[in-house]
């Protein structure tokens, strides 16, 4: 490959071919994965309690890394002599090279990497965080000076989108957060998390764990967390049979799927789960979770990972019962499919997975309670799996000043009374992200904090100026302190569209190969640390 020679100073040199690639840092070898230790309370490695993945990326300081890397790529590669200079350097002896002055900026840390599409695009001008370690928020400032002085602490509200089994990038955003608005007022906050925990991602196991912990600890010490459900954990349930239904209605799920209705494909029958099962074990089973369990919509919803992460065979009904811990299925029945939160600062905010039909098909006070019924008689409810009728709030709503929140949708969508956070999608190359309200603050598992207007969202509230320090003495108090500002700042992003998302499951491929026969493990011994000491 091309590679790459990064100096301080943030130019690019024109390198030499070598066949050096370097490994990414995200995806660390299997035995590296291997010899750490997690914990059900706190999945951090039992003896250098950290997290695996964040262990393999960040074990040594930038410094140390970036000189490393180039002394590696030194050594495997030759320097290519210039065209048209082989015969004087055949013939008279290279000249040795100068020493460097200790005061050359590009000496002292020298950056080797290989050339790709988007590498000088992404590296040119990007630095996640300071000198410090700590997030910046591209302007120069310290994120805790924007948050806005007159919000008290229990009326802000922290919103984190889809995790899809990736837990290493919910620990690295729950850093990221207690960082920047210290424990006592993270506690303090509202923490709601969108749904969507299990397929796709590796680690579903281990982040229903983590989730668990992280909500009974924060419970401990007063602190309000709320778990909803996604369409992902619809679909998990709806195929173990643990949707809620009536007692005296045996077969009250064969309703969704045994009739004859234009949302079935022509030959979509053929590849639903349960072909050979007996009616007894069908009539458990929603929809949703036929669906799920079959090969027909894998590419979508990515449910082999699921399985791998609980040790069971893909489209293993029984052996997925027997290997998900009774606390995990506790945990995603008792999931509320809504919640609804009166805030001082925002007023009435409606948190749901998808959103709320705004076409005017439903009436808005009849969905919120059917939700809040988990009612599961519909083949596939709107509020978890819709896409464009639950992009907007419902006028009705939106004319009381009510707020629809929601994740679902893979993007980042600010409008009149709702907001969208969606950031990971399940795709590992993405970052977790979570909203701070009513501060507008867009916050990143890999430390990038990026401000919003909330007149976007709340006409007529514009986001305060004035700074707020919180956390550490030494936090520098001027907008212009020691945080290094982000040149991408001002880099225009992707409009998104109705139709992004159909065109992003077309470009992904989420039939993922069994995860186990790529080394991956995940142990998890006995611990007693807690998930808020990270």
């Amino acid at each position: 490959g091309l590679e790459v020679v990064w100096g301080s100073s943030g130019g690019a040199l024109a390198g030499l071919f070598t066949g050096h690639v370097p490994a990414p840092a995200s995806a660390p070898p299997p035995d590296e994965m291997g010899a750490h230790q997690v914990t059900p309370e706190s999945p951090l490695c039992a003896t250098c309690h950290d997290s695996p993945l964040r262990q393999a990326s960040s074990s040594a300081p930038l410094s140390a890394r970036t000189t490393a890397s180039s002394q590696k790529g030194s050594e495997r590669s030759s320097p290519m002599p210039r065209r048209g200079s082989e015969r004087s350097n055949s013939s008279s002896p290279s000249p040795s090279p100068s020493p460097s002055k200790s005061g050359d900026p590009d000496t002292k840390t020298r950056h080797v990497q290989p050339l790709t599409r988007n590498s000088v695009r992404r590296n040119s001008g990007k630095k996640r965080a300071s000198s410090q370690g700590r997030p910046s928020d591209g302007h120069g400032a310290p994120p805790s000076t924007l948050l806005d002085s007159s919000v008290r602490p229990t009326d802000r509200i922290v919103v984190i989108g889809d995790l899809h089994g990736m837990v290493h990038k919910a620990r690295a955003l729950w850093r990221v957060l207690q960082d920047m608005l210290t424990q006592p007022m993270l506690l303090s906050a509202l923490v709601v998390f969108l749904g969507d925990y299990c397929d796709r991602g590796l680690f579903t196991r281990e982040l229903i764990c983590w989730l668990i912990a992280l909500q009974k600890e924060r419970a401990r010490r007063g602190g309000r967390t709320v778990c909803l459900i996604g369409n992902h954990d619809f679909c998990l349930l709806g195929f173990l049979g643990l949707l809620p239904r009536p007692d005296n209605e045996p077969a009250f799920f064969r309703q969704t799927w045994d009739r004859e209705e234009r949302f079935l494909g022509r030959h979509e029958c053929d590849r639903w789960w349960g072909e050979g099962e007996g009616d007894e074990v069908l009539d458990e089973v929603h929809l949703q979770g036929r669906r799920w369990g079959g090969s027909l919509y894998e590419r979508s919803y990515g449910s082999a990972a699921t399985f791998a992460s609980y040790n069971a065979e893909r489209g293993d009904r029984a052996g997925l019962l027997r290997a998900v811990p009774e606390e995990h299925l506790d945990f995603l029945a008792r999931c509320p499919w809504v919640h609804v939160e009166e805030n001082a600062s925002l007023g009435r905010c409606i948190f749901v997975h998808a959103g709320l039909a705004a076409d005017g098909s439903a009436d808005c006070e009849a969905q919120i309670e059917r939700l809040q019924n988990r009612d599961a008689s519909h083949h596939q409810p709107e509020q978890l799996f819709g896409r464009d009728s639950v992009l907007h709030t419902p006028p009705q709503l939106a004319h009381s000043g009510v707020t629809v929140i929601s994740g679902h949708h893979g993007r980042v969508l600010l409008r009149h009374f709702r907001i969208i956070v969606d950031t990971c999608s399940g795709d590992e190359r993405n970052s977790l992200g979570a909203l701070v309200l009513p501060d507008m603050l867009l916050v990143y598992s890999d430390g990038k904090v990026e401000p919003r207007d909330a007149s976007v969202v709340f006409p007529g509230r514009a986001r305060k100026k004035a700074p707020c320090v919180v956390g550490d003495p030494g936090t520098p108090k001027s907008a212009t302190g020691s945080w290094p500002p982000s040149p991408n700042a001002s880099e225009p992003t992707t409009p998104f569209t109705p139709n992004s998302f159909r065109g992003f499951l077309k470009e992904q491929s989420w039939q993922h190969a069994d995860p186990r026969q790529q080394g991956w493990s995940f142990s998890m011994p006995q611990g007693d640390s807690s998930p808020l000491e990270e």
